[in-house]
């Protein structure tokens, strides 16, 4: 666009006197989003997400920031800001609020109904505070408003921070969507006030900073939805992010048009839809739609599935469907439509769940071969050099990227005459420091992975997920050995258990053999029987290399001495 030619040398801004630190526990990469904004009195959150564990932290269900560096500051805490209503920036409240107190929580109408869903579910009080379009927070030395923008979600925001140290533009998920599905486009007039006024430092979405362009509307997925309708002969099957609002309305309008009756399959679908119907961001017919269990009652083709499981998620009301565990069974004529791409890290669970549905007779379509499926929430290069041009900060600090965004966005705003001191890369736990208008890195914060396993938190360390790896990749073998505790003999068979590494009954000389080794273990070491861990420690490594040799695969292995 030739008028960005106009506002690409960034501003002089004001020299305030004041110092902020800003602090991201999570979303300097992909997920888990929380920042930390601090003065000397006073700190404020931005957002409180959830990660998804990759393929290699099995039994691992959620990924949470590490809230440890606010432990000894509960007290200058002053309140929670959401942006919007996505998993990745609201689903580790329900783990995080108590360690943080009763702080006011602050966000638009969609988004704090969609995060009270969990919170509520998980019996944990909270005090909600809706935000208005033209509200200002006061809150110590923070004065924080909102700037709507579009996204793959109703109702979200980018926010403008103002501290003693300058004014902060937060620009979390956004694009710029200018026919967007709910009818309200980006406040680009809002935007360009708070960079005429001065912007010290933009924060800035830089996910899709490698695609040419701008990102495409969010409206052309219904026209997909009107093609592939027409072509289905069964059962219409469309999976999506059940946060994704949009998506489901336009789901919803070609349901409509056809005639078809609307199932609901998942909760957090189910959740998430009467949310936003009840606070008006999602028009749905309830003539339309139908329980699960009165689907048998209709012909296929007059049936439209809203289902959760677009990541593959093993429990989801999908992949049960593919399992054949559901209400809903997949037929011949069945199609589904994918319309989300797979997070990082859920790409093998996605291809499984889509070979299971071709096994069951659905015609599947997903993003690999229908290219307008799914249309991103955020912006491509051209609309990120247009919040540059619009903000004209003195500072940038992309954000929401893997590292190989961060550079590619160095390089387009030093494409728009920004100097390399100007563009900010930090680290997760790399703490930015503003003070007498100019920013750099302060502290290194140690942070880690706070992992969900169940209903602990935080309880799994390394140790536990390295055995977990490997016994998912080459099994268990468990060795159980009788020893008289006065002499160190054997006073009894040695028992062998494998899970997931040998089927016994046909490898009866190899369990001879691995007896075999352990007795002499113990034989040449009946001086060490009271330092039982050594001995452990000596079969352990023995069977390793006899094993490794023998199947060249690596069990873990439980020797357990039964003293007698």
């Amino acid at each position: 666009m030739d008028f960005l030619k106009h506002f690409q040398t960034p501003v002089k801004n004001n020299q305030p006197t004041g110092t902020l630190k800003i602090l991201s526990l999570g979303g300097v990469h992909v997920n888990k989003n929380m920042y930390i904004y601090e003065t000397e009195r006073d700190i404020i959150i931005v957002d409180c997400g959830i990660a998804f564990p990759p393929e290699d932290m099995p039994g691992i269900d959620l990924i949470i920031p590490d809230v440890s560096y606010l432990a000894d500051k509960k007290q200058k805490i002053r309140g929670l800001f959401l942006s919007h209503g996505h998993e990745d920036h609201t689903g580790a409240m329900q783990f995080i609020l108590p360690q943080l107190g009763n702080i006011p929580i602050f966000g638009t109408k969609l988004t704090i109904g969609l995060a009270q869903n969990k919170v509520n579910e998980a019996k944990i009080m909270a005090d909600w505070r809706v935000i208005g379009p033209d509200d200002v927070i006061k809150l110590g030395d923070f004065e924080v408003s909102y700037v709507h923008v579009t996204h793959s979600i109703p109702d979200a925001a980018n926010l403008i921070i103002t501290t003693p140290a300058g004014t902060v533009y937060h620009g979390s998920d956004f694009k710029f969507d200018w026919t967007p599905v709910d009818g309200r486009p980006t406040e680009v007039q809002k935007i360009a006030q708070a960079g005429s006024k001065g912007i010290v430092c933009l924060l800035s979405d830089c996910l899709r900073v490698e695609k040419t362009g701008y990102t495409l509307p969010e409206k052309m997925i219904e026209e997909t939805f009107e093609k592939q309708i027409q072509k289905c002969r069964g059962k219409f099957i469309v999976t999506t992010q059940s946060s994704n609002i949009s998506r489901i309305q336009q789901a919803v309008n070609v349901a409509q048009r056809h005639g078809r009756k609307i199932v609901l399959a998942g909760r957090s679908i189910e959740q998430n839809a009467e949310t936003a119907v009840r606070l008006g961001f999602l028009s749905l017919p309830r003539p339309l739609v139908i329980k699960m269990e009165e689907a048998g009652r209709f012909k296929p083709e007059q049936v439209m599935v809203l289902a959760t499981g677009s990541q593959g998620q093993p429990n989801s009301a999908l992949s049960r469907m593919a399992n054949h565990d559901h209400k809903i069974k997949i037929s011949e004529g069945d199609m589904v439509v994918f319309s989300q791409d797979p997070i990082p890290g859920s790409e093998a669970n996605v291809d499984a769940l889509i070979d299971s549905l071709i096994r069951s007779g659905a015609d599947v379509f997903y993003s690999g071969i229908l290219d307008d499926l799914h249309v991103s929430g955020h912006e491509a290069a051209e609309g990120l050099k247009l919040m540059l041009a619009l903000t004209k900060p003195k500072y940038v600090y992309p954000i929401g990227g893997t590292i190989r965004h961060l550079k590619r966005y160095r390089e387009l705003a030093m494409s728009m005459n920004y100097k390399d001191e100007q563009i900010l890369i930090p680290d997760e736990g790399d703490m930015i420091e503003i003070k007498n208008g100019v920013a750099k890195l302060g502290q290194k914060v140690k942070l880690k992975n706070i992992l969900i396993d169940g209903l602990g938190i935080g309880d799994i360390g390394n140790v536990v997920l390295r055995d977990r790896q490997h016994m998912s990749e080459d099994g268990m073998l468990m060795v159980v050995v009788p020893i008289d505790r006065n002499n160190g003999e054997i006073i009894g068979e040695i028992d062998i258990v494998s899970r997931g590494f040998i089927y016994m009954k046909e490898s009866e000389p190899l369990i001879a053999q691995t007896k075999q080794v352990v007795a002499k273990s113990i034989a040449d070491h009946k001086t060490d029987i009271q330092d039982m861990g050594f001995i452990k420690n000596h079969i352990e490594r023995e069977l390793e290399d006899f094993l490794f040799k023998e199947t060249r695969r690596s069990p873990l292995i439980l020797p357990v001495i039964v003293e007698i």
